[in-house]
């Protein structure tokens, strides 16, 4: 069995900005309102005729190239989504990225999809039958708004994100993962009749703040890790009143904690880990050697985490 390692991490934030003020005018509420609501200042979008494609080969080619490799070198690619404009999107984008010899899948599991495909590929990595795998999390929320619900328009963004999955040293990359699911929740967070994001914000809340700590937890437990030994904590971006009261819960420092692509980016599900993590390495706040955990929860209800050594 091999170490599974993040060898490299790419990003593709959308230009468009959709402001609180512009959310404030629509529903006839204040910017403050929002921000209170959901620590959200801003959100972006993609444009409509952006595929889901489109955002992940820029993506996926940044992460390639800051692995240092070449895309011919990828064996497989995995996509993680919940807005599927195809079902073949790891196809078009193996094709588009130049990897000739190369497996792919499409997998959905909600919010938590980047946790799924991260540790589905790591399987690949360790067992050895793969080299280097493409693991990339996209979503286009926007194009599942229905402009006439508050409760969706505030939240919900576009973006995509990529790591490239290799054999690390030792000591180095993933140390343990934890997923579960409670499918009788699904009824709080889903597509309705009209393909339009359909969510209960109570419901949700209180369900994310009650498992986000305890993914946490269980991981550290599989790991054999405690929480004195984690150094940085890359939760999903769904709303920063939850993060706050999950890392209230934990007891664990706020300034580790990830928050800016909430912020600065809204909630684009899948790939905001992936974002999240892209923007603490690249500010030089997760360094070689942390221990860093990544945690999804959300749409399913699903919810899971990852322990992971970062460096090569």
């Amino acid at each position: 069995m091999y170490n599974a390692g993040v060898l490299g991490i790419g990003v593709n934030i959308p230009e468009t900005v959709i402001t609180n003020k512009v959310i404030a005018e629509q529903f006839g509420i204040t910017e403050e309102e929002i921000y209170r609501k959901t620590g959200i200042i801003e959100r972006r979008y993609e444009s409509p005729d952006t595929s889901l494609a489109d955002m992940c080969v820029i993506a996926g080619k940044r992460a390639i190239e800051n692995a240092r490799i070449s895309s011919e070198e990828i064996d497989m690619v995995i996509i993680g989504t919940n807005t599927h404009d195809t079902h073949i999107t790891a196809a078009l984008v193996q094709d588009r990225i130049g990897a000739v010899q190369c497996a792919g899948l499409d997998l959905h599991s909600g919010c938590s999809s980047f946790i799924t495909a991260l540790a589905t590929g790591a399987q690949f990595v360790q067992t050895g039958l793969y080299q280097n795998v493409l693991v990339i999390a996209v979503d286009k929320c926007s194009s599942l708004l229905n402009p006439m619900d508050k409760k969706t328009a505030l939240l919900f963004s576009d973006g995509a994100a990529a790591v490239v999955l290799g054999r690390a040293g030792k000591d180095k990359g993933i140390l343990g993962i934890n997923m579960q699911m409670d499918g009788s929740g699904g009824k709080y967070l889903h597509l309705d009749e009209n393909k339009n994001i359909k969510m209960d914000g109570r419901a949700v809340f209180e369900f994310a703040v009650d498992k986000f700590p305890k993914a946490v937890h269980k991981v550290l437990e599989v790991s054999g890790l405690e929480m004195s030994d984690v150094d940085f904590i890359v939760p999903h971006q769904s709303n920063l009143r939850i993060i706050e009261k999950g890392i209230e819960t934990l007891g664990f420092p706020m300034e580790k904690v990830h928050t800016k692509t909430i912020q600065y980016y809204g909630n684009s599900s899948a790939p905001t880990v992936a974002i999240g993590l892209h923007e603490e390495v690249k500010e030089g706040k997760i360094k070689d050697g942390d221990l860093v955990v990544l945690v999804g929860y959300g749409a399913g209800l699903g919810w899971g985490a990852i322990a992971l050594r970062w460096g090569r």
